[in-house]
């Protein structure tokens, strides 16, 4: 299928894979924790008065009108609205949660990552 290419370092087999098969990009961004590579998450959580919080992070756990749903780096586009509760970060896999208390509103997940629009956080 054409000339060979060379991939990043930093970039896991099974992305190599994929990025073979779809496009000459170069991998998500990637962090490391105890050694192994992790997929990082943007993440953003807005209210009407500010942003509250913008990040790379692992995971992020949001509470949704129809349940709690956990966002990774890679997540299938998802909109949902989101119940009063509090948003769990994950900065790292097996990290404690940072929780920040959310009022009602809207998340979307896309290419770009996770935002959270709020009517109260914090």
């Amino acid at each position: 299928m054409g000339g060979e290419r060379s991939e990043p370092a930093t970039c896991p087999k099974a992305l190599q894979a994929i990025a073979h098969a779809i496009a000459p990009t170069p991998c998500p961004s990637l962090e490391r924790e105890g050694g192994e590579l992790q997929m990082a998450l943007h993440f953003e959580l807005v209210t009407p008065e500010k942003l509250v919080r913008s990040a790379e992070v692992y995971q992020v756990v949001v509470p949704g009108t129809d349940g709690d749903f956990g966002v990774l780096e890679g997540h299938a586009p998802f909109m949902s609205t989101v119940r009063d509760g509090a948003i769990q970060i994950f900065a790292s896999a097996g990290a404690a949660p940072e929780m920040i208390p959310v009022e009602g509103g809207f998340a979307e997940v896309n290419e770009k990552g996770l935002t959270v629009l709020a009517e109260k956080a914090g």
